[in-house]
């Protein structure tokens, strides 16, 4: 069976995918952070806070396939031929990772309780 590589290209669109759903995680933390919960309407988020519902909600899946496909693309020759590409990749990796360990916890189930329920 032929193996086949995954390009450069294709391993810098998953860490840019992997680090926006980190960033909009993390702006939902801060939000979370900064907003005081008395004035925070539990049925009706602000505009300002649906990237943050979205990911809360449902970044976990995501999350998790795009972790699976930046492995696989790690693992790639071109990609490890390339040292920026393979940084990058890991950096946004290891941020994920960390973005759903976080999910997993106490913390991030009262982030959850506070923008889904």
């Amino acid at each position: 069976m032929r193996e086949t590589s995954i390009s450069r290209g294709t391993a810098g669109t998953l860490s840019a995918a992997l680090l926006l759903l980190v960033l909009a995680y993390g702006y939902g933390a801060v939000a979370y952070l900064t907003t005081d919960a008395a004035y925070f309407p539990e049925q009706s988020p602000p505009g300002w806070s649906w990237p943050a519902v979205l990911v809360t909600m449902f970044g976990f899946v995501p999350a998790a396939v795009l972790l699976v496909f930046a492995w696989r693309a790690w693992r790639s020759p071109l990609v490890q031929s390339d040292p920026f590409t393979r940084r990058l990749l890991v950096a946004a990796g290891a941020a994920t990772a960390l973005m759903l360990l976080v999910m997993a916890t106490p913390p991030g189930w009262q982030l959850f309780d506070w923008y889904v329920s």
